[in-house]
């Protein structure tokens, strides 16, 4: 079953929040919202606008430059160079833009604190869902993760590089891999899992949506190479 019901053209995740908590997940339906990737600025700014219109966002979204980093910002942010965004702080709202890589959305259970995490293989083996939780005061048995749409185990390939980045770790990830030829097929969603259940977090959604199996939805590096991006967003009432 998807953790996942469609309204319009936006997601919503089947993950239980607070009432003082949204959450949110565009499609391609809706179209790209990022800017570094061809597409006509001015047309991508419109879109974001209306985004923030039909979900009623308490403040416009701070649309982060990631770039594969370990780095995460708290809100209000100084720069918008991180990989993840975490806040406590009232009408705020944090977002990620992804296509292939994970977009991880982060919740304590009284709602007063949030976090966006995009983590590609490199975010994620340098430890970026780590330091996101690292910025949690809440006890890890008090917070609520969902992991959303990203390519899946059977669509991920590998090179050694990415195996021995995860494997030369102190998370015990190598049954994460599956041997295919001189590849490897790889489970960042299920690696996302672990680093959370490591962190003493029970309460784990999967979405189990592979981009690149339902590209009908979701954008996809893989399959489109300078592909468009779809937005994750938690926001604070």
């Amino acid at each position: 079953m998807r953790s996942l019901s469609v309204t319009r053209n936006v997601f919503h995740p089947n993950w239980s929040v607070p009432d003082n908590v949204g959450v949110a997940i565009t499609t391609r339906a809706f179209g790209n919202l990022a800017v570094h990737v061809g597409d006509d600025p001015a047309a991508v700014l419109l879109r974001r606008r209306r985004l923030e219109r039909e979900l009623s966002l308490p403040h416009s979204v701070v649309w982060l430059q990631q770039r594969h980093t370990s780095n995460v910002l708290s809100w209000p942010f100084k720069t918008n160079i991180a990989d993840a965004a975490y806040s406590s702080q009232p009408g705020s709202v944090c977002a990620v833009l992804t296509a292939d890589c994970l977009p991880i959305l982060i919740c304590s259970s009284d709602g007063k604190e949030i976090a966006a995490v995009h983590a590609g293989w490199r975010g994620l083996a340098d430890g970026v869902l780590q330091n996101a939780l690292k910025k949690f005061s809440t006890k890890s048995s008090g917070l609520s993760v969902w992991i959303g749409p990203a390519i899946g185990p059977d669509a991920f390939e590998v090179g050694q590089d990415v195996f021995d980045a995860f494997v030369s770790n102190q998370f015990k990830t190598s049954h994460f891999f599956e041997p295919n030829g001189d590849k490897w097929l790889a489970n960042l969603p299920g690696i996302a899992e672990l680093i959370c259940r490591q962190f003493g977090i029970n309460e784990i959604t999967q979405s189990d949506e592979c981009t690149v199996s339902h590209s009908d939805l979701w954008y996809s590096w893989r399959n489109e190479k300078a592909a468009a991006r779809f937005a994750s967003i938690i926001w604070r009432k």
